[in-house]
Formats: structure tokens, C-alpha cells, sequence
């Protein structure tokens, strides 16, 4: 329980950084491990990177990328889930988020 509460405020630090940095990032909500990222084509109008219950060709791309990386997450129409397993290093965590920072690059081209 301790480890997971510690590396929840690693992970909540973590997804604040990609929101701050990346334009396709709408929104990032976390509690302990359990995570979401919202992706957007504008954050001004918070329009979605794919519509509900759709895919996208960029969503289909960093679906792809995560795989090819070895990042096995959920994505799934404008979010992907991070949602590590409660024994994550914080070494491991950060590799994952480096991933998911490249990844980014992907969607931050269709974002305006």
C-alpha cells in the first residue's frame, strides 16, 4: 500500500509533466496507479483526438508505437490508460513514461 501511494505522487508528477509539455494533452487524471490521458486536437475547444466510441489514424499510430516500444497499456478512442502493476520500480516508471513522452510526438502533429 505505502509503495503504491508513493509512486501514485511519482506517477500524478509525471503525467502533470506531459501535460504541461505536450499540446495534445487535454487532461490527465490520476489516483494512486490508476491513470488516464486525454488527448485533443485543440485544447481551446477540447476537441477529441477521436471521436467517442471511434478510433483515429493518430490514436491507431500510438496505439502501434506503445506495442513496438513494449508499452502495454489500454488506448482506446482519445485516452490511454496508465495503470503500471503495484510492484513498479520507480526506475521502470520513468522508462514507461519516456515511451509515452516520445510517443506523444505522434499525436502532438495533428494538435493545434
Amino acid at each position: 500500500i505505502e509503495r503504491a501511494a508513493e509512486r501514485g505522487v511519482l506517477m500524478a508528477s509525471l503525467l502533470a509533466d506531459l501535460a504541461e509539455r505536450h499540446p495534445c494533452v487535454g487532461a490527465v487524471r490520476s489516483l494512486g496507479l490508476f491513470g488516464v490521458v486525454e488527448l485533443v486536437r485543440d485544447r481551446t475547444t477540447m476537441e477529441p483526438m477521436a471521436p467517442f466510441n471511434g478510433s483515429s489514424p493518430e490514436m491507431k499510430a500510438l496505439a502501434r508505437y506503445f506495442r513496438a516500444e513494449g508499452l502495454y497499456t489500454f488506448v482506446r478512442w482519445n485516452t490511454f490508460f496508465t495503470n503500471p502493476p503495484l510492484c513498479i520500480t520507480e526506475a521502470e516508471m520513468r522508462e514507461a513514461f519516456a515511451i509515452i513522452d516520445k510517443g506523444l510526438e505522434i499525436t502532438d502533429r495533428a494538435a493545434a
